[in-house]
């Protein structure tokens, strides 16, 4: 099954974990995935591009669209009561009004993640099941970085999902609530991999 190899380590609570990660040096970067602390890897260049590039195509088209809306970068995510999961997608959709001092959403629209090489099947998909289950959120999006490609994931009605794998540059990135904001290409602007570069 899986996520079964998360379940088979010790498992914390998110107490311990944030007391754990509040020891460790401010240059990592901790999730908590079913009760188990993952680092994770320092983001590359083409990672933080990407992220960058999602994160300006999405707000041009809520600006517009849905303005009561936000995307951000690295916002962690912490739902009430949830004693196992604070991961920190890397670009969320979130509401606009946020309180002062605020740390953590309990409630998102939309979220991201750029697989980096070391990603492991069961924690993405421990990840995938997470953000599925919250029942804001309309899409998950994963995107490569080593070559062009994306997994689209998209709630149709109640607990269905439709899985789109984008693989073309010109394909349009178009999301429930949301709309479309481009083209899978656009995510590569200024990378090595950008399709459109002169």
């Amino acid at each position: 099954m899986p996520g079964d190899f998360l379940r088979r380590r010790p498992q914390l609570t998110m107490e311990q974990f944030h007391a754990f990660r509040d020891e460790r040096p401010k240059e990592e970067k901790w999730e908590l995935i079913d009760g188990v602390p993952m680092m994770m890897p320092p983001p590359t260049v083409m990672h933080i591009r990407i992220s960058r590039n999602l994160e300006m195509l999405l707000n041009a088209q809520l600006a517009a669209v849905k303005p009561e809306w936000q995307a951000d970068r690295a916002v962690g995510v912490w739902l009430k009561g949830d004693e196992k999961y604070n991961p920190e997608p890397d670009v969320v959709v979130i509401d606009t009004a946020f309180l002062v001092g605020q740390i953590y959403v309990q409630r998102f629209y939309f979220v991201a993640e750029v697989l980096s090489e070391s990603d492991k099947k069961a924690v993405l998909e421990a990840k995938l099941r997470y953000y599925q289950d919250h029942e804001h959120n309309r899409c998950v999006l994963f995107v490569r970085q080593d070559r062009m490609g994306a997994v689209q994931h998209d709630r149709q009605t109640g607990s269905r999902w439709r899985r789109r794998q984008l693989i073309k540059p010109g394909v349009a990135l178009t999301f429930p609530d949301i709309g479309t904001i481009g083209r899978l290409g656009d995510l590569y602007r200024s990378t090595p991999l950008d399709p459109f570069a002169t």
